[in-house]
């Protein structure tokens, strides 16, 4: 028995060996920040996440390239438990480390969260639903920046997918892209804009210099846009103000499913 146990033990020490050794060739860190990663993968291993030494120094390894320098400013307790949640949304979720990372890692760039709110609002968003058309994280990485041109900060961004969403949207990326066209639109001051503006009740002008200032300011002027166009009764003078301020994503996603972005209150 303790001639097993013996080799079960040098067996260990040796797969945490290479794995290491794998881990300082994929990162090119030097011996003593290999060895305090060592650590850090041993308590992510003796808390049960990872499938083994090797699984957890790729996903570690995963994580340095990625968001090196994020990583370097965060101690060790940190460092685990954001490669833990990382770990728990693979297992639970089925998605690969390196894309969650990068949404989370867009999160906390775009948004200013840190990494734990980032994997908790992740998570919350494929429990919620969030990822019926595949298209979640990817959603998050190219659409962060243009939610928060519009002064929205990730719980905002959240909340619209989901009403979005539960509204009819038949994917994802079209609640995205409707977001992206407003933002743009808003500020290019042309006559179409202007337009649309002027249908729904609107300054063009004003609107443009609220919506440019960004931040709070930004956020009301998308409140107060959004609202206009759903306070519109004439559908023809809906349908064109809409066309003008969101081009084909209002006729892709359609009336209700704009106009139901006037109404959201619960946080994500």
């Amino acid at each position: 028995a303790f001639a097993g146990a013996s080799a079960a033990g040098i067996k260990s020490a040796d797969d945490l060996r290479g794995a290491m050794n794998d881990f300082a060739a994929a990162t090119g860190l030097g011996a003593d920040e290999t060895k305090r990663y060592e650590g850090i993968l041993e308590n992510i291993y003796a808390n049960n996440y990872g499938e083994s030494f090797e699984d957890i120094a790729g996903s570690l390894s995963d994580i340095r390239q990625q968001i090196g320098p994020v990583v370097d400013s965060w101690d060790d307790t940190k460092i685990s438990e954001f490669t833990e949640s990382a770990f728990a949304l693979r297992d639970t979720f089925g998605y690969d480390i390196p894309e969650s990372v990068r949404a989370a890692n867009t999160l906390m760039d775009q948004f200013g969260v840190d990494g734990q709110h980032a994997f908790n609002l992740i998570a919350a968003g494929a429990q919620n639903g969030l990822d019926y058309s595949g298209e979640m994280l990817d959603s998050i990485n190219e659409y962060s920046v243009h939610f928060e041109k519009l002064g929205m900060d990730a719980d905002d961004m959240f909340k619209i997918f989901q009403k979005g969403a539960d509204s009819g949207a038949f994917n994802l990326d079209k609640i995205g892209d409707a977001i992206k066209e407003m933002s743009i639109r808003v500020v290019d001051g042309s006559d179409t804009t202007a337009e649309g503006f002027e249908l729904i009740g609107l300054n063009a002008d004003e609107m443009a210099a609220k919506f440019a200032a960004g931040g709070e300011s930004a956020k009301e002027a998308f409140d107060e846009t959004v609202a206009a166009l759903a306070d519109v009764k004439d559908p023809l003078k809906q349908n064109q103000a809409g066309v003008d301020l969101l081009g084909t994503m209002w006729e892709d996603l359609g009336a209700d499913a704009i106009t139901a972005l006037a109404d959201i209150e619960d946080e994500a």
